[in-house]
C-alpha cells in the first residue's frame, strides 16, 4: 500500500486526487482540474510535491574527482554553492539514472534523483558511488517539494526568503510561518519545464509549516502530477521512464558527453555507429498514447514515447522517437492514427 508523503494530510484537506508513485501516494490533480494548474505554473507559480523524488548525501575524500570519473557530464569543475544536471550511464552506455548534484562544501555532495527512477536503478546509482565514496539516504527525514513558475522568485521572497539564489545555485533560506516564525530550508535553483523553479528540501518535522509558509502567499496554488506531466511535455523534456530508461542513449535525446573524458559507458558508446532521435510533434487533434507509430507516407519512422494536451500551447502535443537514420527535420509533416483516424504532425 502506498505511503503518504510529508504533505499528506495537506493532499487531504485540500481535497486532492490521489495516485501511486513508487512507495508514496502522491497527488494527481486537485479540484480545479490539472488545465488550470499547468496555466497557473506558466502564470503564476505552483508548490508540487516532489516526494517520490530521493535525496542522497555523497561525502569523500576528492568526492568531485571521484564523481567526475563516473558522470556524463564534468564534476571538478562545478563550485561549491552551485549545482548541475547531470547523468548515470550503464556499462554498456545507456541511461541509468538523471539527478540534480549540488555542490555543498569541496568534499560534500547532495544529489536529488528525478522521479520516476526504478528501484533498480537506484540501486545501481548507489552501488556505482559507494564504491570509493560515502553515500548515505536522506529522503526518509527529509521533505522536498518545488516552487515553479513565472513569478516563483517574487512567491518565495514573499514568503520570507531574502537571499533567493541565483539560477544553477543552492542557498539555505528562511521563510515564515502564520506567526512569523522562522523556518529554515535548501532552496536549489533549477529551471524546470521552461521556467523558474526552486527545489525546496528541509526537515521533516516542519515539512507543513514550509507548505504552509508558500500556500498561504497570494499567488500559489497547489498542482499535481497531470500538470508536471503536460509542462513537461509542452517543454519538450524527456521524462522517466517513457524517453530516459535502460533502452536508450544520452545522444538520443540530446545529452551530448565530451567523448575525450572518462566517464561510466564512454568505451561502449564509442562503439555506436547509429542512434535514434528524440523529438516533438505539434498534434492536430488529441494526445496519441504511447506506443503509436509515426510515418512519413506509408514508412513508420518512429514511435510516440509520451503524449498530453498542452494548455499553454493549444494544442496536443507528443514525444517521439525516430528510427536512426531518418532524415526528417523541423517543420516537416508526418501523420499518425488516434482513435482510429489519421491524424496530421508537425515536427516543432
Amino acid at each position: 500500500m502506498a505511503e503518504a508523503t510529508f504533505f499528506g494530510e495537506i493532499h487531504q484537506e485540500l481535497d486532492a486526487k490521489m495516485s501511486p508513485c513508487g512507495k508514496w501516494n502522491m497527488p494527481l490533480f486537485y479540484p480545479g482540474g490539472s488545465v488550470a494548474e499547468h496555466r497557473h505554473t506558466r502564470s503564476e507559480g505552483s508548490v508540487f510535491d516532489r516526494s517520490c523524488c530521493r535525496i542522497f548525501q555523497i561525502t569523500g575524500k576528492n568526492a568531485a574527482a571521484v564523481l567526475d570519473s563516473i558522470l556524463l557530464f564534468p564534476v571538478k569543475t562545478l563550485d561549491v554553492n552551485c549545482c548541475m544536471e547531470n547523468i548515470l550511464l550503464h556499462e554498456n552506455g545507456t541511461f541509468a539514472a538523471i539527478f540534480t548534484l549540488c555542490r555543498m562544501q569541496e568534499n560534500d555532495f547532495m544529489l536529488i534523483t528525478q522521479a520516476g527512477i526504478p528501484e533498480k536503478e537506484i540501486a545501481y546509482l548507489t552501488g556505482a558511488l559507494s564504491k570509493k565514496l560515502e553515500f548515505r539516504e536522506l529522503s526518509e527525514a527529509m521533505a522536498h517539494l518545488a516552487l515553479t513558475g513565472k513569478k516563483s522568485a517574487e512567491l518565495l521572497a514573499a514568503a520570507g526568503a531574502e537571499e533567493i539564489p541565483a539560477e544553477n545555485r543552492w542557498a539555505m533560506i528562511t521563510l515564515k510561518d502564520d506567526e512569523g516564525d522562522q523556518l529554515r530550508c535548501i532552496a536549489v535553483n533549477r529551471q524546470r519545464f521552461g521556467e523558474m523553479s526552486f527545489e525546496l528540501c528541509c526537515n521533516g518535522a516542519v515539512a507543513l509549516e514550509i507548505y504552509g509558509a508558500l500556500y498561504r502567499i497570494n499567488g500559489t496554488a497547489p498542482a499535481g502530477m497531470q500538470a508536471e506531466n503536460s509542462l513537461r511535455i509542452e517543454s519538450g523534456i524527456p521524462g522517466i521512464p517513457t524517453e530516459l530508461n535502460e533502452n536508450i542513449y544520452p545522444q538520443e535525446w540530446g545529452f551530448i558527453p565530451d567523448m575525450t573524458r572518462n566517464f561510466t559507458g564512454r568505451d561502449a558508446l564509442q562503439k555506436v555507429t547509429n542512434f535514434r532521435r528524440g523529438a516533438v510533434l505539434e498534434l492536430e487533434r488529441h494526445p496519441a498514447l504511447p506506443g503509436t507509430e509515426v510515418f512519413s507516407g506509408e514508412k513508420a519512422i518512429g514511435i510516440v514515447t509520451s503524449s498530453a494536451f498542452c494548455p499553454t500551447a493549444g494544442c496536443a502535443k507528443a514525444m517521439v522517437l525516430l528510427n536512426e537514420n531518418c532524415s526528417m527535420k523541423s517543420g516537416d509533416t508526418l501523420t499518425c492514427h488516434i482513435n482510429g483516424e489519421k491524424t496530421t504532425a508537425r515536427i516543432l
